[in-house]
């Protein structure tokens, strides 16, 4: 890897296409469930922000996991949302193939709303049915789509290969890898993402990474996209987000931008409160969901236990978790 000159690397930074995703993916943190005041502040003073280009609400109608305002996002709640900025087109929300509804009369049309950015997920058995809903989606709201594979550290070059082109077929306009276990080391798969971004970029699509920060690689691994080629990137105040978090919103933004944001921050540091863990540094070692890391921290299992358990998880229960793993 040939590194430039830091003044050539911060202006490709300052092209990277960033999303806020602190409501959605820092809604685990809270049960989706943020208040009033906070929700609102954040929409106006992250939409100051003329460096995030997405600010992502939450999930659509979904009821699986939570039936609160962020999980289970409505006509009238993006209404609401819209009042704060006089538009909705800055705003993502994200569809989760798996939980998610299938009739496609239940998404926001593009007469009545104007979503800027859609984005469904999808886990690895669910990747055909995802890229089908995702392009009926995008007819039917007339945003723009990325599809988000998450769970891919454990996916092979051949699988990740054929996630591109089944996401390319269904007219993605961003195509998403999710570092969910937050295992993630671009410095140590280099080659690997370098030739994906190319596959990705040939099909001019932008290819986008979701950073966890488990290990403490997520900057490392923003710092890293431009020499990749790739052009987007999830942000969050105070990292929130699912596990152990996410790359932090703070460190990557200009403070004179918009120090109300900084204010913000501050103002509710015991909202925006991650908690990592060295069971999560352990999770991310061998690439397993972190709903092992907190299970094991709350049946008192020590660190060391727990090592010694997470190195016999494989297959598919490193991405599905298995209440049985930890009381054997």
């Amino acid at each position: 890897m040939h590194f430039e000159n830091n003044a050539k690397i911060e202006e490709k930074l300052n092209n990277i296409n960033i999303i806020d995703v602190t409501l959605r993916d820092g809604g685990h943190q809270v049960n989706f469930d943020w208040p009033n005041k906070y929700y609102s502040q954040h929409i106006i003073e992250v939409n100051k922000l003329k460096s995030i280009n997405f600010i992502e609400l939450g999930y659509w109608k979904q009821t699986a996991k939570s039936k609160n305002k962020f999980y289970n996002l409505n006509e009238q709640d993006l209404e609401g949302f819209g009042s704060l900025t006089n538009s909705c087109k800055k705003f993502s929300i994200m569809i989760d193939c798996h939980y998610c509804s299938h009739n496609i009369s239940d998404y926001p049309s593009k007469e009545n709303y104007g979503i800027g950015l859609v984005r469904v997920c999808s886990r690895s058995e669910d990747i055909n049915s995802a890229v089908k809903l995702g392009e009926d989606i995008k007819k039917r709201t007339g945003s723009l789509l990325s599809m988000n594979f998450f769970n891919i550290t454990n996916y092979t070059d051949s699988e990740l290969t054929k996630c591109v082109k089944l996401a390319a077929n269904a007219g993605a306009d961003f195509i998403y890898f999710a570092d969910t276990h937050g295992t993630l080391d671009l410095l140590r798969d280099f080659e690997k993402y370098h030739n994906l971004s190319k596959i990705i970029n040939d099909y001019k699509i932008v290819p986008g990474f979701h950073l966890h920060d488990h290990s403490g690689k997520a900057y490392l691994n923003y710092r890293i996209l431009p020499y990749l080629n790739f052009g987007s990137t999830d942000v969050s105040l105070s990292g929130m987000g699912k596990g152990d978090g996410n790359l932090k919103l703070e460190h990557i933004i200009d403070p004179t931008e918009n120090p109300n944001i900084l204010n913000l921050l501050e103002n509710n540091r015991k909202l925006l409160n991650m908690k990592p863990s060295s069971y999560g540094l352990i999770s991310s070692h061998y690439s397993i969901t972190d709903y092992y890391a907190n299970e094991a921290k709350k049946k008192g299992l020590s660190p060391s236990k727990f090592l010694e358990i997470a190195a016999k998880i494989d297959g598919r229960f490193k991405d599905v978790y298995n209440d049985e793993v930890l009381t054997k």
